[in-house]
């Protein structure tokens, strides 16, 4: 039976996990219904209306099935999605795929109890074309983080993280931190501001394209923990005693083992670098450029799988 280990690539060394539980989330919505207009969360949170033509196409998601939204009304409607649990950090985690980015604000989830960008308790879209906004609410003031752009294209999924634990937020684009700012206080509690998945509640700044997985949590995910989000359905392998080590010059050592191939690829599915490898101890890799990477070696009746960061 294959369980699931995560190692991250932190200070120049790669440590493996303990295989430990991940971080629960206080809500999460897999949006893999396969037909109506309800979608449920997983830990009995409010569910989500899809209104005005947002509607579920199984088997499109990055994981399983995902909604669908045209960008010019569609949204899904919830509850307030107040947390009462934890603080004062909060995070956000939501796999998106665009059909294109412009100018215009594109929201991904939003929480808000007025028309006005200050009126927004936690809202994370994209704006300026490919930069990311994350907005949060802390005491009475709402701070506003705006990444610069992106390489961000249409047509391709994307794991986006906005994360905050007290005293900085930041943003998270497959694993790799595109911004941050300081911010403090807790965030209240506002049951008359609706939350939204693909628009704001009242249909401003609609997001065209797929929305999948979206999970809110009572406290501020740690680069490990999003690491462990990004790949949770990619590594399904076996833990190995020896794994792949940074060299003094920047470069990856890989375990000795009798492997055949060896293959890299970034979060979104796209090859790196394939290359046949032999079974010495000596196979080393290039300096990748930073980012969040799977490293995968593959043998007769074998295969070993690593999430690395380089740095």
């Amino acid at each position: 039976m294959c369980e699931r280990y995560a190692l991250a690539l932190v200070a120049g060394l790669l440590f493996p996990s303990a295989a430990l539980p991940q971080t629960p989330a206080v809500f999460h919505w897999k949006l893999d219904e396969s037909e109506g207009t309800v979608a449920h969360s997983e830990y009995g949170g409010p569910p989500g209306i899809l209104q005005y033509g947002a509607v579920f196409e199984p088997n499109t998601g990055h994981h399983d099935g995902a909604v669908r939204f045209d960008g010019v009304n569609d949204r899904i409607i919830l509850g307030p999605c107040d947390i009462t649990t934890g603080g004062p950090g909060f995070s956000v985690s939501v796999w998106a795929k665009p059909d294109f980015v412009t100018g215009a604000e594109r929201t991904l989830v939003a929480k808000a109890v007025g028309p006005a960008n200050e009126d927004h308790i936690w809202s994370l879209g994209f704006v300026n074309g490919t930069a990311l906004c994350f907005r949060l609410r802390t005491g009475s003031a709402t701070t506003e983080l705006i990444s610069a752009p992106a390489s961000l294209f249409a047509g391709a999924w994307y794991h986006i993280a906005a994360t905050y634990e007290g005293s900085s937020m930041k943003i998270h684009v497959n694993g790799s931190l595109l911004a941050s700012t300081t911010a403090s206080g807790t965030y209240g509690y506002h049951p008359e501001g609706p939350a939204s998945f693909g628009a704001r509640s009242t249909g401003e700044a609609p997001f065209s394209g797929w929305l999948d997985d979206i999970r809110i949590y009572d406290l501020g995910l740690t680069d490990e923990e999003i690491v462990d989000i990004l790949f949770e359905n990619e590594v399904t392998v076996g833990l190995s005693d020896d794994p792949p080590r940074m060299t003094t010059v920047g470069t990856l050592q890989l375990p000795r083992g009798e492997w055949r191939s060896l293959t890299i690829t970034d979060p979104a599915g796209r090859m790196i670098l394939t290359q046949r490898v032999g079974a010495q101890d000596n196979n080393t890799i290039s300096p990748l450029p930073t980012g969040v990477y799977l490293i995968s070696l593959h043998g007769d009746a074998l295969r070993r799988t690593w999430p690395v960061f380089m740095p």
